[in-house]
């Protein structure tokens, strides 16, 4: 296995294209969208992630990587496309099978296909069939087909594909064989291989375990408020117990996994899922909750200041700390609803994301500073480090709803 072809440049398929031209392969990066491609060639990942930039030069110095808006013949075919929910909640595997028939143009005898993007139990082996009717050939004696979900955080991505372990379910042994000597080549943790239905409904049930830890961290967060006591120092103290773990709340759930892949689960086994049901409506709901909220002691700022606009400082757009992806946000999700208003002037800093691209999505931008000077109101929503640093007296100052421990943070950094 020489020639390795990586079908989406996103998030997880353009690090772990990087990594295989790192270890000697000969990789294809392959990607729809045409700017996107201009952009890699050039150098620019269009991502912020670390080491992305300075490996992604360095792979395109080495000729090991070349990236093309056309699909290539090759012995490996990793794919890394979107598998998002549409309407209804139901998976859309659009982009899935639209790669597959890419695949199936120019597949050969002997080839491996990898499915790297988060699927419904059972897809693997649709995937499959759907290989064999488009090109002809079959399935375990022409060509191999394996399922291996990545498991990595945003903004840890180069790390953790090297350093964690990952499980690789094929659709026979010679699959998971051969696809575990692919992974071999970079991964420093154990690769465990099963079935492809074990290795699919794995990836699932992490996150969907997340999504309900969030979802109580979220309701003990609540009742805190109704008791009025601080849920930090509920949680903290709670935490002290060896084997008690709460997570910490926030405004919501949101990225391309944790609130998306319980749905896969709750559409596949509805009668089973009633819990991770639960869970996804305590999340969900979340963002109403804090727009509320917000409306609230908007009305009220209004009266006591008699003014018919207040001026509300978002702090965070992005689904979590660190990252400049905006995709299923909940931040975002408030920021929109509260920026349609009519008594707010809505003012957004998100230090991960580029003011224009912050006023292309309809915000006005703000640096910090300013913007902690001018506002009425604060609304914290994402605790990025560069919130950290703003001095504890010029927050408490102000009138702010704290939806992500912005405070805590600050007063335990003042201790």
């Amino acid at each position: 296995m020489k020639q390795i072809a990586v079908i989406g440049l996103g998030y997880i398929g353009l690090p772990t294209a990087i990594l295989a031209a790192k270890s000697g392969y000969d990789v294809l990066g392959f990607d729809v969208d045409e700017s996107k491609i201009c952009k890699i060639k050039n150098g620019d990942p269009s991502i912020i992630e670390p080491q992305i930039k300075e490996n992604l030069l360095d792979v395109l110095s080495s000729e090991k990587f070349e990236v093309s808006s056309i699909l290539k013949p090759a012995d490996c075919f990793i794919v890394a496309v979107p598998t998002p929910f549409k309407e209804g909640k139901k998976a859309d595997l659009s982009f899935v099978f639209s790669a597959a028939k890419s695949i199936a143009k120019v597949l050969k005898k002997d080839d491996l296909i990898i499915l790297e993007s988060t699927i419904p139990v059972g897809t693997t082996e649709l995937v499959a069939e759907f290989l064999e009717r488009e090109s002809g050939l079959v399935a375990k004696k022409d060509f191999l087909v394996a399922h291996c979900p990545e498991r990595v955080l945003p903004g840890r991505i180069f790390y953790e594909l090297v350093k964690n372990d990952r499980v690789v379910g094929g659709i026979d042994q010679e699959s998971c064989n051969a696809a575990k000597k692919f992974y071999a080549a970079f991964v420093e943790g154990d690769i465990h291989t099963t079935d492809d239905k074990t290795a699919e409904m794995v990836k699932l049930v992490e996150n969907s375990s997340r999504d309900v830890q969030i979802a109580f961290a979220n309701q003990v967060a609540a009742m805190a408020r109704d008791a009025k006591i601080d849920p930090y120092e509920v949680i903290n103290l709670a935490n002290r117990h060896p084997r008690v773990k709460i997570l910490n709340p926030g405004c919501g759930v949101g990225g391309h996994c944790i609130a998306v892949d319980p749905w896969f689960l709750i559409e596949s086994f509805p009668k089973s899922t009633t819990l991770l049901q639960s869970a996804r409506d305590v999340n969900d709901l979340r963002p109403r909750e804090i727009i509320n909220e917000v409306s609230k002691l908007v009305e009220k700022i209004k009266q006591e200041k008699n003014i018919l606009k207040v001026k509300v400082l978002v702090l965070g757009l992005t689904f979590k700390p660190g990252v400049d992806d905006l995709r299923e946000s909940p931040a975002l999700k408030i920021a929109k609803d509260l920026n349609l208003q009519k008594d707010v002037d809505l003012f957004a800093c998100e230090p991960n994301v580029t003011s224009e691209k912050i006023s292309h999505l309809g915000f006005l931008s703000t640096a910090l500073n300013e913007g902690l000077k001018n506002c009425d109101l604060i609304v914290s929503l994402v605790l990025h480090k560069e919130f950290k640093n703003i001095p504890l007296n010029i927050i408490q100052s102000k009138l702010i709803i704290d939806t992500c421990g912005l405070i805590h943070e600050l007063e335990r950094g003042k201790e």
